[in-house]
């Protein structure tokens, strides 16, 4: 059960082709003259979550109180809201494959051959992960109360933003030349960081820019993860199956 709940933490932080490197300068961009007003939708049409995407391969590494762990992941998108994630070890043996949607929440663990059921608000819950607050790891803006006061002008390229989500403030950095956090900060209910995530190397597909590199601490639980997308299909039109174990034991999560 601790490794399925280590996995199921590992969403918690984090799930064609890059074209084209970002090169960081002066151009602040559309950021420069945004009004407040229209600052919600700029930010929004920057979300890779706008479309369907996989992430074929993703290198983590993850460091916590148990040591040091190296994994790989593949993860599917459909919009608006199912996610697909398989869990490797390093030489390819799936440990456990997720689904997660709305109203259903799946774990099968490869290994013990036991698959977990609940619904969602057992992430709620236990973890007090929202399905609505997961586009974050990729970087994506969040939140339709942004803060009045907490929205100032560009400086030296970076644009501040604080925003409610469903009770839980998030603190963007936003690199005002490509309208898309560099670093995203959700506090707990103490008014304290409770996870820092970092976004590097972006490439743009398409329209949107994308993090290759995606560093995630989690300060309550001492858990630092770090996310590299060796492979990434964007948009995607693909589907979304999970197969039933086959002579799995069903354990529901209450």
């Amino acid at each position: 059960m601790s490794k399925i709940i280590t996995i199921v933490i590992l969403m918690l932080l984090f799930t064609g082709c890059f074209v084209k490197r970002v090169k960081r300068g002066s151009d602040y961009g559309v950021l420069s003259e945004v009004s407040r007003e229209k600052l919600d939708k700029v930010l929004k049409n920057q979300n890779i979550t706008n479309e369907s995407f996989f992430i074929e391969k993703a290198d983590i590494e993850v460091i916590g109180q148990e040591g040091k762990r190296r994994l790989i992941a593949s993860l599917k998108f459909s919009k608006p809201d199912q996610y697909l994630l398989s869990v490797r070890n390093k030489t390819g043996i799936e440990l456990a494959r997720i689904f997660l949607s709305p109203d259903t929440l799946l774990v099968k663990d490869r290994i013990n051959r036991k698959q977990y059921c609940a619904s969602p608000n057992y992430l709620s819950k236990e973890y007090g992960l929202k399905l609505y607050v997961l586009p974050v790891v990729f970087g994506d803006f969040v939140g339709s109360n942004i803060l009045e006061d907490s929205v100032g002008r560009c400086i030296k390229g970076i644009l501040n933003v604080d925003a409610l989500v469903l009770g839980t403030k998030l603190t963007y950095s936003v690199d005002c030349s490509l309208s898309k956090s560099i670093l995203t900060k959700s506090e707990n209910g103490l008014d304290k960081v409770g996870i820092e995530m970092r976004f590097k190397e972006f490439y743009k597909s398409g329209k949107r820019w994308i993090p290759q590199e995606i560093e995630i601490s989690d300060l309550q639980r001492e858990v630092k993860i770090s996310i590299k997308i060796r492979k990434l299909s964007y948009p995607w039109d693909g589907n979304i199956d999970f197969v039933p174990g086959n002579k799995y034991e069903i354990i529901p999560l209450l």
